[in-house]
């Protein structure tokens, strides 16, 4: 029993051996695989860019061509065109020019031998050069109206939302509320209540009326001590009362 089980476990070992080697060739073989296919894909782009660099580079070539081409035909063009308005300008130049003397010189010449005087003749040049002067300046108006009128629209346009604009803005706007006006009243209005006015203050007592109030005292005083006299004597009192009497009237006077 002892031999089978020992010799089972060396046959566990050698299989997991032999396992772990395959193991590590099929790791070193899928690594070699892997990078074989890295080369491959490499080469693969190389050679794809390559292509694609040579294929642009003729695209190119043959696009340049092809604009180099055109251009020559666009420039041999221009100075065909441009050759034929010198030749239309100087061929034009002679007519579009205003009749100056030697026009003249022609038309009273040719009126002469017409038999027409030379007076009709000169009126006749004068109305030419005023309707050539008239064509002229229409065919200027009418050859700068059309750039005129490009230059007018964006304009118009300008002005025209420019106003919409202001109106809408005018109109959100809210207007304030009015006041309502208060009734006028028929009636006429009434005066005011005059302020009645401040009591004046009482003057002081003046010297004199001191004066004449310690007068009045001393009247008093003697007229007392005459009476007692008289009392004392047995003498008539009655003229001396008279004397206080009158003395007496005379102060309140005085004070009032």
């Amino acid at each position: 029993m002892a031999l089978t089980a020992e010799t089972a476990g060396e046959s566990v070992k050698n299989g997991s051996r032999a396992l772990r080697k395959r193991a590590l060739e099929a790791g070193k073989a899928g690594a070699d695989v892997a990078a074989h296919a890295a080369q491959a894909a490499e080469h693969r782009l190389t050679e794809g860019t390559e292509a694609a660099r040579k294929e642009f580079a003729k695209t190119s070539r043959r696009t340049r061509k092809k604009l180099a081409s055109q251009a020559k035909r666009t420039r041999k063009d221009v100075a065909k065109s441009a050759k034929q308005a010198r030749k239309i300008a100087a061929e034009r130049k002679e007519e579009l020019r205003a009749p100056g003397r030697k026009a003249k010189k022609a038309a009273i010449q040719a009126a002469k031998s017409a038999g027409h005087s030379k007076r009709k003749a000169k009126k006749d040049f004068k109305h030419a050069k005023k309707d050539f002067k008239a064509a002229m300046a229409e065919a200027k108006v009418a050859a700068t109206g059309e750039k005129k009128k490009r230059r007018k629209l964006p304009l118009l346009l300008g002005l025209a939302a420019l106003g919409a604009a202001v109106a809408y803005a005018l109109r959100s706007k809210p207007e304030p509320p009015v006041a309502p006006a208060p009734p006028r009243s028929t009636d006429a209005p009434k005066p005011a209540p005059q302020a009645k006015p401040a009591p004046k203050p009482a003057e002081p007592k003046s010297a004199e009326s001191k004066s004449d109030q310690a007068k009045a005292d001393e009247a008093e005083s003697a007229a007392a001590k005459q009476s007692s006299a008289a009392k004392s004597s047995g003498s008539a009192p009655k003229p001396a009362a008279q004397r206080n009497g009158q003395a007496s009237s005379s102060a309140q006077q005085k004070k009032s």
